[in-house]
């Protein structure tokens, strides 16, 4: 099954739009990050990083992972033929599954700790964390957008095979 050409750039469409968004929203955690471990408010930080987490980046990742893997399905790209398809599939794959299982509900601890009855300040060590999973994310992601504008020739051995001649 193939789509048109129209239904092919709609899906692109909302595929670059979602990937590119959570992008720019894990730079915003980057940015919290950065201020967290500068010494801002815990109390203003980590409850806007849950918030921005939980309703900006993993909503879009799981957006850009399924229509990503529509793209893949229904064009002649394939999910396996082309390895910076299959490269860019982990990436999405892992950092979707990070940031829905640990990331979201570790923000929601954190921000919950820091404005319960009993709040409880931040070590730096404490707030380390934030920053160093957005940076990881954040190069992850950029690399997933290169693969995606270059678009590198290599193929992967069972796709060479596919188009082998009988």
């Amino acid at each position: 099954m193939t789509l048109s050409q129209t239904w092919r750039n709609l899906l692109l469409s909302l595929h670059v739009a979602a990937s590119v968004g959570v992008l720019g929203a894990d730079l915003v955690l980057l940015t919290f990050g950065i201020a967290g471990v500068a010494g801002a408010e815990p109390l203003t930080i980590y409850p806007a990083a849950r918030l921005v987490g939980a309703s900006l980046v993993a909503p879009l990742a799981l957006v850009a992972l399924g229509t990503g893997v529509a793209l893949a399905l229904l064009t002649p790209w394939g999910l396996f033929k082309h390895w910076w398809v299959t490269i860019k599939l982990i990436i999405v794959v892992i950092l979707s599954g990070v940031v829905v299982f640990v990331l979201v509900p570790s923000l929601g601890e954190t921000a919950a700790m820091i404005s319960g009855a009993a709040p409880r300040a931040l070590s730096t060590s404490q707030r380390l964390p934030l920053l160093l999973a957005s940076t990881g994310a954040s190069i992850l992601l950029a690399s997933a957008l290169l693969l995606a504008i270059f678009k590198p020739a290599w193929r992967l051995r069972a796709g060479q095979a596919a188009l082998r001649p009988k």
